[in-house]
């Protein structure tokens, strides 16, 4: 009944769930129906009514399960374990193929494949190399009914420039590449394999999304032997879209979105014939029993300390604007400010800078709990103190300010730092304030100052590098995280008024 009423939604009844007659050969061929997601992003609660829609399809059809990547980082679920928890639900739902999102990174190569070596179902990937040679299989076939099912994996080659960090050891040394270069070429040689082992059917676990610099159709156009992409990475919801291939032929495309919003179901009927459909995962009411404790038992474990109470704030602390846009990536915002703050504060610098992109959510009003913090700051990014030239610092802002006013991840917010901006033609740094004695005195481009800071930005990522010179000194061992947490706690359990908006440490001026 439940299978019966989710294709009602969907109105595929005739493709999945139509009736037998009385006298209909039980021998007749069934429909393959493949159940997929992608950039779930740690949203643990919709993988119980996920595996709830796969079971229901199984009455009658023969059913594979599937993800399109980014499913390890997004929230304090993950966080907290570093994808340990939603690695132990996606084993409970049973996958049959993984495929690496860009996100998958966020914790280093090593926890990855600690990671990946505890997933049940297999991890598939054709472009992420070691020494020029695939790290996990590029394909897996899967035998159903009469038919071998292929899935191919493929990563956006953007992980290299996004993650960086994780590509590179502390005496930044790279062992692994996802290369851009022969793209197309590489998951073409595992199409032509995966057919070569007998596959019926190829089916490409892409997350490469529909933005540069890797685009699902652009590798479409360019391979041949694909039946179907179920895409991840630009969180674009497309039902069903179809593309030619190099040859000529149509190949399905399809993506959900993110974070559970939709479901998705690509049905291959007996014939060979290939539809999508997206299905609201709200609207479903049923939900597995097995995947819900395995949830509930982790969530009770967590909880302790995730809703522990650090401190409690009379308004949000924002990444968007007023409008609703997120503003952390091109302009100064009140969390901006306060993990700043915060960062200067764990290292007794004299300037700290922290980028946009490693702020992921703003702070409700409200008591502050653990598991709000870990949201707002969910890499856990190393704390560094380092010595660097006025003109680093400035260069630093610089390159911050490159991709203005499109969001940029290297964006940075700041802390014992005044910048003046003029806005005409093009963006102008006019010139930059050091906090001294409590008043604002000029940047001395020669003049050495000691910043706060995380690893990824003083020499792990690739937005800024102005700092890979500089001298690193002495600091304790903590996290951006922890800083947060532990400036909340200094200053009493209260977060004070003076953050209730922007402070205006980083001012545009606009040029007539």
């Amino acid at each position: 009944m439940f299978g019966r009423q989710i294709f009602a939604l969907l109105g595929v009844c005739a493709l999945l769930f139509c009736c037998e007659k009385e006298n209909a050969s039980p021998k007749k061929e069934r429909s393959i129906v493949v159940v997929y997601e992608n950039d779930v992003h740690c949203q643990g609660d919709g993988y119980a009514k996920f595996a709830a829609v796969r079971d229901a399809v199984r009455d009658t059809a023969d059913v594979l399960t599937v993800s399109s990547g980014d499913f390890l980082q997004g929230g304090a679920f993950c966080s907290m374990t570093k994808g340990a928890s939603v690695v132990a639900l996606m084993n409970a739902v049973g996958y049959d193929a993984v495929a690496l999102g860009n996100h998958e990174f966020d914790y280093k190569i090593p926890r990855l494949l600690e990671v990946a070596g505890s997933l049940k179902a297999p991890v598939v990937c054709s472009n992420f190399e070691r020494e020029n040679l695939p790290v996990f299989s590029p394909s897996v076939l899967k035998r159903v009914g009469d038919k071998t099912v292929a899935f191919v994996g493929v990563l956006t080659p953007h992980t290299e420039f996004a993650e960086s960090y994780a590509f590179h050891d502390t005496l930044l040394r790279k062992f692994y590449r996802v290369p851009a270069k022969g793209l197309a070429q590489k998951v073409q040689s595992a199409v032509d394999a995966a057919r070569r082992d007998g596959a019926d059917y190829v089916l490409l676990l892409s997350h490469l999304g529909m933005e540069p610099p890797a685009i699902s159709v652009d590798l479409i156009r360019n391979t041949t032997g694909i039946h179907a992409v179920l895409d991840g990475h630009s969180h674009s919801v497309i039902q069903e879209r179809f593309a030619q291939n190099k040859t000529g032929d149509s190949v399905l495309l399809s993506q959900t979105g993110s974070h559970f919003k939709n479901v998705g179901l690509l049905d291959i009927s007996p014939e060979g014939i290939f539809h999508s459909r997206l299905l609201p995962l709200d609207s479903v009411k049923s939900a597995s029993e097995k995947v819900s404790a395995v949830y509930d038992s982790i969530l009770a474990d967590a909880s302790r300390r995730w809703d522990g109470k650090i401190a409690y704030a009379d308004f949000a602390l924002m990444i968007e604007d007023s409008g609703g846009n997120r503003a952390v990536r091109n302009a100064e915002t009140n969390l901006g400010d306060f993990v700043a703050d915060a960062m200067r504060f764990a290292t007794g610098a004299q300037i700290a800078l922290v980028n946009g992109g490693a702020i992921r959510k703003s702070i409700p009003a409200g008591s502050v709990r653990y598991r709000d913090v870990l949201d707002a700051m969910p890499f856990e990014n190393e704390m560094l103190l380092i010595r660097a030239r006025g003109g680093e610092i400035l260069g630093a802002i610089r390159e911050g300010l490159s991709k203005w006013p499109a969001e940029f991840g290297g964006f940075l917010q700041v802390s014992g730092l005044r910048i003046f901006l003029s806005v005409g033609d093009s963006l102008r740094l006019e010139r930059a304030e050091v906090e001294q004695d409590g008043a604002f005195v000029a940047l001395d481009s020669a003049a050495f100052y000691t910043v706060g800071l995380s690893s990824y930005v003083a020499y792990a990522g690739e937005e800024i590098v102005s700092f890979r010179q500089s001298e690193r000194m002495p600091c304790r061992i903590l996290t951006d995280t922890e800083a947060v947490e532990g400036f909340m706690e200094n200053l009493g359990g209260k977060i004070p008024d003076v953050y209730r908006a922007p402070q205006g440490r980083i001012l545009f001026q606009r040029m007539r």
